[in-house]
């Protein structure tokens, strides 16, 4: 954008030295350049507004993401949850088995799952995040028992997140910028073929973003 607004310019230049020299340049010639010269001008300057802004935007999520890390300081250290800063928004991921009992969706009272969310709904009372709330379960199918109230880990995952989002919601984020939506068990972060690897992917993932 730069270069173009230098070239128009430079031709603006050109031509005022034919007007003066030899007037051979046509008013309407000389005019459509200026505009084109004053457009470019006009739209290096909203470049410039749109990357001020940008900057403005990923320093307020980073401050935020540093807010969180101190809130949560402990429990990463112990790797107990995960933050991640993301190019849009910030993702925070609780292990489910830190919130429920296995084959359960309702949060177990006292867990440190739920203090967890207690201060991350603390924090975000205070912003104008929305907040997406995502269920995610291993592969290992519901029970026989089980299936009788959750037929597949769509419907597992979606309880604990729908419960997950109205513990946020009763502990004061906004009923109308949060979402809870169900991954099953179709977006793993390891491997179910070991004990550790399906509870990393047993998690309740939330996450921030700033609305357009």
């Amino acid at each position: 954008m730069k270069s173009s607004s230098l070239r128009i310019g430079a031709a603006l230049v050109f031509c005022c030295g034919l007007v003066s020299s030899t007037g051979c340049v046509k008013k309407s010639e000389y005019d459509a350049l200026q505009a084109d010269y004053n457009a470019a001008l006009a739209k290096q300057g909203k470049l410039a507004e749109v990357v001020t802004e940008q900057d403005a935007e990923l320093s307020a999520l980073k401050a935020d993401f540093d807010k969180l890390a101190e809130i949560f300081a402990e429990e990463l250290e112990n790797q107990e949850l995960e933050l991640e800063l993301l190019v849009d928004g910030i993702e925070v991921a609780i292990p489910s088995d830190l919130m429920y009992a296995s084959g359960s969706a309702t949060a177990t009272v006292g867990s440190d799952g739920l203090e967890f969310a207690k201060r991350l709904a603390k924090f975000l009372a205070d912003t104008d995040y929305f907040v997406s709330v995502v269920g995610h379960t291993d592969s290992q199918q519901p029970s026989a028992a089980l299936a009788k109230k959750y037929p597949t880990n769509w419907e597992l995952a979606a309880a604990r997140a729908a419960n997950a989002t109205k513990y946020l919601v009763s502990h004061g984020v906004d009923p109308t910028s949060v979402v809870a939506s169900s991954r099953g068990e179709f977006a793993p972060v390891a491997s179910n073929d070991t004990a550790e690897g399906r509870a990393q992917n047993r998690r309740i993932q939330i996450i921030l973003r700033d609305l357009p």
